[in-house]
């Protein structure tokens, strides 16, 4: 999960889901954490990619 939800019921859906991982062992990562992980794992920041692509789709003066 890269972004970490906005609304309540959501939010109470991904604790409970990081605790069911914990439970089994496995592991979860959430908002910068998630990207740091990515980041370590794949050695790509892709955050910093995804950003810039969309900086650039972006219009600057508001008037496009």
């Amino acid at each position: 999960m890269f972004y970490y939800p906005q609304r309540e019921q959501t939010i109470k859906i991904q604790e409970t889901l990081k605790t069911l991982y914990a439970g089994v062992g496995g592991e979860y990562y959430s908002g910068d954490e998630a990207w740091e992980y990515l980041k370590a794992y794949s050695g790509v920041d892709l955050k910093v990619i995804l950003t810039q692509i969309a900086n650039e789709r972006t219009p600057k003066d508001g008037n496009e």
